[in-house]
This record gives structure tokens, C-alpha cells and sequence, in this order.
């Protein structure tokens, strides 16, 4: 697994949680405008990562069916 892979493994999920903090603890429109951004944010930092390694193993040649 590549450092760029870890990272966003390890970042987008700790933001996702944190946009479900805020929706919680903050409420009404802004609370929910702000917490759906965050979870949003973090999901598309974990699929970066995603399409990042599956992009490295095609390029080295490996992970093929």
C-alpha cells in the first residue's frame, strides 16, 4: 500500500466521523450543511485513495482477473 493510499485511508473516514459530529452537536441548517460537507469530504477522500491504488496496481502489472 502506497503512503498516498495509507493517508487517505486514515484521514477520510476521521473526517467522515467528524461530519457526523457536527450534525449532532451543532443541529439546525448550518450544523447539517456543514456535517453532510465533512462526510461527503471524507468519502471522496477514501475513494481517491481507492482509485489511486487501484491505478498503481495497474500500472505495475499486478491485481488483474
Amino acid at each position: 500500500m502506497s503512503e498516498t493510499t495509507f493517508a487517505a485511508y486514515l484521514i477520510g473516514p476521521s473526517i467522515a466521523i467528524a461530519g457526523v459530529v457536527v450534525v449532532f452537536f451543532f443541529g439546525g441548517v448550518e450544523g447539517a450543511s456543514a456535517g453532510a460537507a465533512l462526510i461527503l469530504g471524507g468519502l471522496l477522500i477514501v475513494c481517491t485513495g481507492m482509485l489511486v491504488r487501484g491505478l498503481s496496481c495497474l500500472r505495475r502489472g499486478g491485481d488483474h482477473d
